[in-house]
C-alpha cells in the first residue's frame, strides 16, 4: 500500500466482508471426508457452509 487512502480502501473492504472463524484438530482422514462431502455442493458459498457445519459438528472418532 502506497498511501493512507489505499490503506483505508482495503480496510473498508475487509470490514464489509462476511467472514467466518473456525478451528479444530482433525485427522487427515476426517478432513478428507469433510472436504469430499462439502465439495458436492453446487456453489462456493454452499461448499463453505457445509464445510463449516461439518468441521464444527463432526465427531472426533470418525
Amino acid at each position: 500500500m502506497d498511501n493512507d487512502e489505499e490503506l483505508l480502501k482495503h480496510l473498508e473492504t475487509l470490514f464489509k466482508e462476511d467472514r467466518e472463524f473456525f478451528s479444530g484438530m482433525r485427522t487427515k482422514k476426517q478432513l478428507g471426508r469433510i472436504i469430499e462431502i462439502s465439495n458436492k455442493e453446487e456453489t462456493y458459498e454452499k461448499k463453505a457452509e457445509k464445510f463449516l457445519q461439518l468441521i464444527r459438528t463432526e465427531k472426533n472418532d470418525s
